[in-house]
């Protein structure tokens, strides 16, 4: 059975990661898989090498492009057309806005059986106009009464789609949490091993050592890199000395070194760019701080427990669903058993919030064994894969067997009444 899957570009960041994974999955257990992309433009990381490393040959649209583009969206829509034409999918399952768009309006044209679409975020909040947000809306609203399931990566982000957005009936949208590769941070050293050996259970942090606080992401508004960087600010002449690095890139770079200039922050804060290997990039931070404007599920967060490293975070998106044991509220934010999630948005609250890590390696250490151990009961590539599987088949039967008896009571309806049946009646 073939299944064509469509996202508008393969750039840095979790949708890129998912549709390569559910691919190679659902590759491995014998499904002819198709993956459809236009291409990252040159401001954004490419992680075109994860669907290569994963021996993914990916269909290329090169007019499938996130701007608005009459021209090349009607160009774009018509080659996804035609390769469905000729494909035949049972399944054509869209991610992310543009491709979510331009794919269901062709599969809905080709006569797919199956239409499924996958919001990993939302574009509703931070990223445009409120004109433009309007139509966005308006164009999603219509295209659900046309999608057979809308998938959304956590419980809240589900009730913000049906309740808030008014996108669709809640029914209508399930919940398939987001699934990564946790084989690649399986050798993370804990923190209790690697940086605070031989920790005791009330020892202090070691003097002189330096506190290394993570940032991941692409440098873009709706990540809100900037507010990381007034975070920094906050810890300038703090004990123990706290240095901080940001693995990202994109559009605001030149904004984000204006900024650290400013506050003559060039010898704590270091931008090494994108990084492959991201396991080497938690092995040497103590924690990971997000500062995001609006989140499905971040990677980010999910790469961060896996590798047994606690988190700082915002209060947005589907951030609450990560969250895990008892909470301990404070001032602005709640200390959970696997991370903080901060409620107000401000550098000082994050800061705040920051310090209750800062200082305590035994709290650092417990809160990345928690964390670890909970992204790994629920966000493995394999869950991930059964999960989207069993709706597939679900569906597919469902219409199937909908179609059928449709058939068979439209065969009776033209079939001649015998004198027998006209008797009875």
């Amino acid at each position: 059975m073939k299944i064509a899957r469509f996202i508008a570009r393969l750039n840095v960041g979790g949708p890129a990661i998912h549709v390569s994974l559910v691919t190679d999955e659902l590759t491995q257990r014998g499904y002819e898989c198709i993956l459809a992309a236009g291409c990252v433009p040159e401001s954004e990381g490419d992680m075109e090498y994860y669907a290569a490393d994963h021996q993914i040959e990916v269909v290329r649209i090169p007019e499938l492009v996130r701007p608005l583009s009459p021209k090349n969206d009607l160009i774009a829509l018509w080659k996804i057309y035609r390769l469905l034409l000729r494909q035949k999918p049972k399944i054509v399952h869209t991610h992310t806005a543009k491709a979510g768009t331009l794919g269901r309006i062709a599969a809905i044209l080709a006569g797919t059986p199956v239409v499924v679409h996958t919001f990993h975020g939302n574009i509703f909040d931070g990223y445009f106009s409120a004109m433009k947000t309007r139509l966005f809306l308006a164009i999603e609203r219509f295209l659900a009464r046309f999608t057979d399931r809308i998938i959304a990566v956590s419980a809240s982000q589900r009730l913000e789609l049906a309740n808030k957005y008014q996108i669709a009936p809640i029914e209508k949208i399930q919940v398939v949490q987001l699934g990564i590769d946790l084989g690649i941070f399986r050798n993370v050293p804990s923190l209790d091993k690697h940086q605070v050996p031989e920790l005791a259970e009330d020892e202090a942090e070691p003097e002189g050592r330096h506190i290394v606080i993570g940032w991941v992401g692409r440098f873009v508004e709706v990540k809100d890199p900037l507010l990381f960087i007034e975070f920094a600010k906050e810890f300038r002449k703090s004990s123990p000395p706290v240095t901080f690095v940001m693995v990202g890139d994109g559009p605001m770079r030149e904004a984000i070194q204006r900024e650290i200039d400013h506050y003559g922050l060039r010898d704590v804060v270091s931008i090494p760019g994108w990084k492959r290997n991201m396991a080497e990039v938690y092995r040497e931070i103590d924690f990971l701080v997000l500062t995001s404007l609006n989140e499905g599920t971040p990677v980010a967060i999910l790469e961060s427990m896996a590798s047994g490293r606690p988190f700082v975070a915002t209060n947005v998106g589907g951030m609450p669903d990560l969250m895990c044991g008892n909470a301990h509220s404070h001032d602005g934010f709640d200390v959970h058993a696997n991370g903080i999630l901060v409620h107000v948005r401000a550098a000082s609250a994050l800061a705040q919030a920051a310090r209750v890590l800062i200082g305590d390696a035994s709290r650092r250490a417990k809160m990345g064994a928690a964390g670890k151990q909970f992204v790994s009961r629920r966000f493995g590539k394999e869950r991930l894969a059964d999960e989207l599987e069993n709706l597939y088949m679900t569906i597919l039967e469902r219409k199937t067997h909908t179609r059928e008896f449709t058939r068979q009571t439209s065969a009776q309806s033209a079939a001649p009444i015998s004198r027998y049946e006209d008797h009875r009646i």
